[in-house]
């Protein structure tokens, strides 16, 4: 018979369960899993980098990039062709989903397109779809991506311009637009790069993730490994080593 008092069994009890279930859910199962994840899902696991020829991380097939000019500021709303509500786009790349960011000097969201990707936070707006300034900077988007993309071969109407292309992401990280935001860019990448459309299509359907288990979810395009296949196979005129991705083409 124990002669420790009732509650002092308890705390024992409860310790020994703490310690049992530390040493299964905290050490064994997370090595478990990670075992797994390493044996089965190695490049999953590992974060989905992606290399160049040289074995060098250029990206991740997870998370967006950026594709701006290098000397425009992150945080400035330059002209792009007389558009406004840009940070200066590179306008021969794919462009990733816009980001809203508060305006401490106007107490309301801006939105930009070329200002999102940002790693060291994560979220998105909270407006509402009874939100005055989340209409007003959609309807303004809708405008701004309607010029931006539209060229003489290929037109693109405010009322055409996809849902996603002046929305954000959840994660405002999110490498993902529909294929009908990217057919959307085709006509001014093809432009810019001198192809034919049908070349850059090509790429785009190439770039494009069906549904999960053909019911889950809704097809997609990385504009990230979008825009490496592109500096890939066709360097733009002028380059001279300043594409968004040097090592994904060797220089």
């Amino acid at each position: 018979m124990s002669r420790l008092p009732g509650p002092a069994l308890r705390h024992l009890a409860a310790l020994r369960a703490m310690i049992v279930f530390t040493v299964i859910l905290g050490i064994a199962y997370p090595l478990v899993m990670t075992g797994i994840g390493q044996a089965a899902f190695n490049d999953n696991a590992d974060g989905s980098l992606i290399t160049d020829a040289r074995g060098r991380v250029i990206g991740s097939k997870l998370l967006c990039q950026t594709f701006v000019r290098p000397s425009a500021a992150d945080d400035s709303l330059n002209k792009k062709d007389g558009v406004t509500g840009y940070a200066d786009p590179l306008d021969k790349y794919f462009q990733p989903r816009p980001t809203f960011s508060e305006d401490s000097t106007l107490s309301e969201y801006t939105i930009q397109l070329a200002n999102g990707c940002n790693y060291t936070a994560s979220g998105t707006n909270n407006l509402g779809p009874n939100s005055q300034n989340l209409a007003t900077l959609v309807s303004a988007m809708r405008a701004n991506m309607a010029a931006f993309d539209s060229v003489p071969s290929h037109p693109v109407a405010a009322s055409q311009v996809a849902t996603d292309a002046v929305t954000e992401s959840a994660s405002d990280q999110e490498p993902y637009i529909t294929p009908e935001n990217a057919n959307q860019q085709a006509g001014r990448i093809a432009r810019t790069r001198g192809l034919g459309i049908a070349q850059v299509q090509a790429l785009i359907t190439a770039n494009t993730t069906g549904r999960d288990i053909e019911i889950l979810g809704e097809p997609g395009v990385n504009t990230t490994t979008l825009n490496i296949a592109l500096d890939q196979r066709f360097p733009s005129a002028g380059d001279n080593g300043t594409t968004a991705f040097n090592t994904a083409t060797g220089s």
